[in-house]
């Protein structure tokens, strides 16, 4: 039976192993290289973790028994990303020494890959901190600013823009709560519907946000893992067999597509066969020239290497202009809830200067 308090206490050393897994993957690299088995670098690093941290070694002694089998990947799961467990899972079956060259390549690229899912996350962030302000404003002016002037005036005397939001005042009040619950529950929906969805709805919707943005994130990480083994020998079909074990529905549906059309007559080059909407269109046209190109594996490689750096720069462009948009809208939130509230405490004025003159 699992103590609660063990559950929290690993999945925190999880949560730190994962930061700092760019050092674990060069210590157990660098152990490889010298010809120290697996198994007995887990059970080094698992006797220290006994002194360090009970969380520490609960992890540690996890991934032994998750080991013993020899798969560095198994005992990792649930630990690193996906597309790092693909690559090592694909590594081990050619050896250590092939294995430590992986994660050597691993250790140096962890920092930029991190450094994307901090653009994902930024990009994510800061709009929902605006909508969050925007709520908080659209909620205070309805419960007192609005109940306020309804006191001083009969709302059917209020002026267009004050009625209009009088209205969403009296929605607020009355209907809030649902209208809360209705749109976290879209927001969960389609945090479920992202990696699951398939068909060619999902396929037109991937055009436009936020559906592009998880494409393109997804897609870039395609093509970095399916680099990452290409450039260790592994064949792109290979490759994609492999990817498709530890990728979600959405993502399986295009690597079953993508290994379908590599096996039609049609597909003279392989960089068609990615013309699934799975990529972005840049990376698209960037994977078809790189079939076309003398040495197409290591052309694709090249572009898996240098695409991290590329998908930051485009994931805070998505995130700059749908944060210009959504600026847009707090500002005519904004001049809304003003323009109501201004025009109709000038009303109420002049309402009350008529009573008093008559």
């Amino acid at each position: 039976m699992i103590v609660p308090i063990d559950w929290l206490l690993e999945r925190s050393a999880a949560r730190r192993l994962r930061r700092r897994r760019g050092d674990f993957y060069y210590d157990l690299a660098s152990a490889l290289e010298d010809r120290v088995p697996l198994f007995t670098v887990l059970r080094k690093l698992e006797a220290r973790a006994r002194r360090r941290s009970r969380g520490d070694s609960l992890l540690y002694r996890r991934m032994l028994r998750a080991a013993m089998g020899g798969s560095l990947a198994r005992a990792l799961h649930g630990v690193v990303p996906p597309s790092e467990l693909l690559m090592i899972d694909a590594l081990q079956g050619g050896g250590d020494e092939r294995l430590a060259q992986g994660l050597h390549f691993l250790s140096g690229t962890v920092e930029k890959v991190d450094g994307m899912f901090r653009a994902v996350r930024k990009a994510v962030a800061y709009p929902a901190l605006l909508l969050g302000a925007m709520t908080a404003m659209l909620t205070v002016f309805s419960l007192h600013a609005v109940p306020v002037l309804a006191n001083l005036i009969d709302p059917e005397r209020w002026p267009p823009l004050g009625q209009a939001l009088y209205a969403v005042a009296w929605a607020v009040r009355h209907h809030g709560l649902a209208l809360a619950a209705a749109v976290l529950g879209a927001l969960g929906g389609l945090a479920w519907l992202l990696p699951r969805w398939q068909g060619p709805v999902r396929r037109r919707l991937d055009r436009h946000p936020p559906f592009s943005l998880y494409r393109d994130f997804s897609g870039a990480m395609l093509v970095i893992s399916l680099s990452s083994l290409m450039r260790t020998g592994v064949s792109l079909r290979a490759s994609l067999e492999r990817a498709g074990r530890f990728s979600a529905p959405w993502m399986r549906w295009h690597l079953n597509e993508v290994l379908a059309r590599l096996s039609s007559r049609e597909s003279a080059h392989f960089g068609r066969a990615f013309a699934t909407g799975v990529l972005s269109p840049a990376m698209e046209e960037r994977v078809q020239d790189a079939s076309e190109r003398r040495d197409p594996v290591a052309a694709f490689v090249r572009i898996g290497v240098g695409s991290i750096d590329r998908m930051q720069l485009a994931i805070a462009d998505s995130a700059n202009r749908l944060n210009g948009l959504l600026l847009i809208a707090a500002a005519l939130l904004l001049v809304f809830l003003l323009g109501g509230f201004m025009s109709t405490v000038m009303e109420a004025q002049n309402h009350l200067q008529s009573e008093m003159g008559a």
